[in-house]
This record gives C-alpha cells, sequence and structure tokens, in this order.
C-alpha cells in the first residue's frame, strides 16, 4: 500500500514556431494532452509495472484530474478503494508546457510548469475515512510506502494509522520536506537535497555525507537509508555497518529526472518484500533509477526493462 500525494501530471504537447506579434511570447500550436501519475500515483504505477499488486491511498478531488487518476491506476490493475474522493477538494495538477515534441513521441523541451495546487488541509471527514480505509485494507499487503509531496495527506492521523497498522511490516519512507517527521519507519530513500534539509548542514563531500547519513538513519530508528546522489550514485547506510557508496548506473544518458525519485523508493520496497538485502535492494533501485532518467516525463519503469538492464550490464562485465 501507498500512502500519500496523489497527483497528476499533466503534459501540454505541440509545436513553436514564432513569435506572438500582440506581445513577445511564444506561440505554442497545441497537438495533444499527455496524463502521467504523479507523486505517491506514480509510485503506485511503478510497483504496479514492477509487477507489485498495490493499493493506493490518498486524497484526491471529485473534479476531471481525480478522474484521469483513478482511470490511470484502474487501467494499470491497481486498488483505488483507498483513493478518497472529497467534493470539496481539488486533485494536484502539474501541467507541463512543452514544444517540440509531436514527432517521434518525445516530449520536447519543457517552456513552463503550470500548478495547481489543492484547497489546504484534509478535512477531517476525509481524514478520518483515509484513516479508516487504511486500517480495513491493511491485512492484505506485506508492506507500506509513504510518500510525503507536501500537499497535505500524510497528517499526523493518517501517518500514524499506518504506523499503528504496519506493526512488524516493512515500511518505506519518501519525503520531500518533512523526513524526520515519521520516526520508526523501515527505510528511507531520501536525496541529497532532502538529506542536507533535514540534518541542517551541507552535505557537500564524502565525509559530510557519511555523517548526514548516519545521523538521520539514527534519528529515525531506520534500518537503512539509501541517499541518492544524482550524477555520483547512491549511498546506502545500515545499522551496525559501514556505509557502502554506489557508483551511478547510467552516467550518459539523462533526459529527464522527472519521477526518478518514485522509480528509486518502488524498486527497493519491493526488493526488500521479495526477500533481498538491503544492498541488493539498492543496486536494484540503482539500475532503475538509471532507465528512469532515459524516458521523458514521469514514466514508470517496467518489470521487462529492468531484467534487461540487468542482462545487458552482466553481458558487459562477464
Amino acid at each position: 500500500m501507498v500512502v500519500g500525494d496523489l497527483i497528476l501530471d499533466h503534459y501540454l504537447v505541440g509545436d513553436a514556431g514564432r513569435i506572438s506579434r500582440e506581445y513577445p511570447v511564444m506561440i505554442l500550436t497545441h497537438e495533444r494532452d499527455l496524463y502521467r501519475p504523479g507523486g505517491a500515483a506514480n509510485t503506485v504505477a511503478n510497483l504496479a509495472a514492477l509487477g507489485a499488486s498495490v493499493i493506493a491511498a490518498g486524497w484526491i478531488g471529485t473534479d476531471p484530474g481525480g478522474d484521469q487518476l483513478m482511470k490511470i491506476l484502474g487501467s494499470a490493475g491497481c486498488e483505488t478503494d483507498a483513493m478518497i474522493r472529497d467534493p470539496k477538494a481539488r486533485t494536484v495538477t502539474k501541467t507541463r508546457i512543452v514544444a517540440g515534441g509531436t514527432h517521434g513521441g518525445g516530449l520536447g523541451q519543457h517552456l513552463l510548469r503550470v500548478d495547481q495546487l489543492g484547497t489546504g488541509p484534509i478535512g477531517a471527514e476525509a481524514e478520518s475515512e483515509l484513516a479508516r480505509r487504511i486500517e480495513q485494507l491493511a491485512e492484505s499487503v506485506d508492506g507500506f510506502v509513504l510518500s510525503d509531496y507536501g500537499q497535505g495527506t500524510l497528517t499526523r492521523t493518517v501517518a500514524g494509522a499506518v504506523m499503528r497498522v504496519a506493526a512488524e511490516r516493512y515500511t518505506g519512507l519518501d519525503s520531500r520536506h518533512r523526513l524526520l517527521d515519521y520516526p520508526g519507519v523501515t527505510a528511507a530513500t531520501p536525496n541529497l537535497e532532502e538529506a542536507a534539509e533535514a540534518c541542517g548542514f551541507a552535505l557537500s563531500d564524502e565525509t559530510g555525507i557519511e555523517v548526514g547519513g548516519a545521523k538521520l538513519r539514527a534519528q529515525l530508528g531506520a534500518g537503512a537509508l539509501l541517499l541518492t546522489r544524482g550524477a555520483d550514485g547512491m549511498s546506502l547506510f545500515e545499522r551496525d555497518a559501514s556505509p557502502v557508496h554506489i557508483p551511478v548506473a547510467n552516467k550518459s544518458e539523462v533526459f529527464d529526472v522527472t519521477g526518478a525519485g518514485d522509480t528509486i523508493v518502488a524498486t527497493f520496497t519491493l526488493a526488500r518484500l521479495a526477500g533481498g538485502s538491503y544492498l541488493e535492494a539498492a543496486h536494484l533501485a540503482n539500475v532503475a533509477g538509471g532507465i528512469s532518467v532515459r524516458h521523458a516525463g514521469a514514466t514508470p519503469v517496467r518489470n521487462e526493462e529492468l531484467r534487461r538492464a540487468l542482462h545487458d550490464s552482466s553481458g558487459m562485465l562477464g
């Protein structure tokens, strides 16, 4: 079960070839609209694409954006019974205006992003219903992911409900700005910026990274913390073990980093739930992240893609 901020990514794609005579702005000839899962919904979609059965739990509106998210996740085979449709809410939607992507299926050059944010904190009635559904469906799952994009779904009540029903089961954490608000999780997967914000100091060299990573893991009381470092790969911190630094899986073809963090937490979580060690899970997540950044936009990494990448890399090594 993935509990968190379910977001809709909207791509408004067209061709841009001239400047308006009325104002000094580019004219985009609209060709098509693309809709993809974002935020916690992208973590859900990645888990499903890797072969997991997933329950999406979150708070969305009864608006067209909410309809799109329900359709996308339902089509991916995800269970949506824990998605609360609140008529007083607005589904968080991020619209990216993109030029030059109409030929060959690519997304082209991003010109502008327009965010439609939610309507504020979740209401008491919706919050209570979300917690109830999490508790109702919890027995059918092997583990949980808390996906916090700062949009208000993971209140103290909702997060508390997850931690209460999770008991000894795996609980992963992906939090944009509140990493230390979730003590007791099994593992967390912050990037450098998120980790530095939580630490309160810059993680600009190996020493700082090792001190900060160990500190955050201990503060969370987590079994492991996987720190993603962009072009410098990842660093894994486990309880009672020395840090392990993993080189980046792909150095040459970074196309779009959108959604890569969701791919990493999904792969890392599923590998652990399937019986892999933290180190095995980190290596798989590293490869999956390398695939993700070669996709245009937030695109889930499929099981076959990961298998093929692992096969190719083992062939090169052998």
